[in-house]
């Protein structure tokens, strides 16, 4: 078995490899009910904890105030997701992300191929490094903000809800897998003797 790098020569296919098959997230009906699923329970979760503890979510902004504060929070959040896969994408492959609107989804994508470990880094590193640093942001900044920045760790949670899908797929694949994401499909190579 071929021992998992994080560096390999991820900007080629080699020969000996075919495609055996893809993930589409946006077009894919099953998939698209699973990161819905996903969604809604983790939004449903993070109400529930609101709720169960009595979270601070009044404050004394004006209502127009919380919405353009929390939207605008929401929007720069989506794009710092994205840019955040891009950045590993570029310190793996070396190369330039691509970056989209596939509505209701911004997308990243690449024409690199990465294995699995790699991939994984790739896919989690925004809902982990950004699910932390909003945690820490929750609790230091004052409770006028505590709505808006809550609002934004249940997007940064279950907004991540295609990644987990492809993490969880890609998991069980062999370790000699190369996975390339272009922001609209997931395409798996696997050596043709597998």
């Amino acid at each position: 078995m071929q021992k998992q790098t994080w560096s390999a020569n991820v900007n080629e296919l080699p020969d000996s490899y075919v495609e055996k098959g893809f993930i589409d997230l946006k077009n894919d009906k099953r998939i698209n009910l699973y990161i819905q699923f996903i969604f809604i329970l983790i939004a449903g979760l993070m109400v529930g904890l609101a709720i169960m503890f009595q979270f601070p979510i009044k404050n004394d902004l004006e209502t127009f105030q919380k919405i353009i504060l929390t939207i605008g929070l929401v929007v720069i959040y989506m794009i710092i997701h994205e840019l955040t896969h891009g950045m590993f994408i570029k310190i793996f492959s070396k190369k330039n992300p691509k970056y989209c609107f596939r509505f209701p989804y911004l997308a990243t994508g690449s024409k690199s191929y990465f294995n699995k470990k790699c991939f994984i880094v790739i896919t989690l590193a925004p809902v982990v490094i950004w699910g932390l640093i909003s945690i820490i942001l929750i609790n230091i900044l004052p409770n006028q903000y505590f709505l808006s920045m809550y609002v934004v760790i249940g997007l940064n949670f279950a907004g991540a809800a295609g990644d987990y899908i492809q993490v969880y797929a890609f998991l069980k694949l062999p370790s000699q897998a190369l996975l390339q994401d272009d922001g609209k499909q997931t395409r798996v190579y696997l050596p043709s003797s597998l």
